[in-house]
């Protein structure tokens, strides 16, 4: 079961289609699903009684559909591979801060890494 439908995307935001939605969608919960170890493949997303963190949840992934679709890649070899590392054309010389991969943190992009560690959905510790 897909954690977001399309119009739930749409409420969130509408930077992808439908069609592109399909995609992108099974790919951002494959890197929210390693990020939070499973959580809602373990626990119930619909009868979970915390609304906020579900709402928060759907926006992490809605989040993480619009990262993938701005950066054109779901996979992190080639976002690393189209980052440019010092370009120089004549007396100009572009050395960028930092990479695509480098803004994102456990593969997911830092507005989706902080709506669920919000929640406590990145927790790392031994309970």
């Amino acid at each position: 079961m897909a954690y977001l439908t399309f119009d739930e995307y749409s409420s969130f935001s509408t930077t992808v289609t439908q069609e592109q939605f399909s995609a992108l969608e099974q790919q951002a919960e494959y890197a929210i699903d390693d990020a939070t170890h499973d959580y809602y493949q373990l626990n119930s997303l619909t009868d979970d009684p915390n609304q906020r963190r579900v709402r928060d949840f759907k926006r992490a992934v809605a989040e993480q559909i619009d990262y993938f679709a701005f950066v054109g890649s779901t996979k992190s070899y080639e976002q690393e591979s189209d980052d440019f590392k010092t370009v120089r054309i004549g007396r100009l010389e572009l050395d960028p801060n930092s990479s695509v991969v480098a803004s994102t943190k456990n593969g997911l992009c830092r507005e989706s890494y902080q709506l669920l560690g919000k929640h406590g959905l990145l927790f790392r510790g031994v309970s």
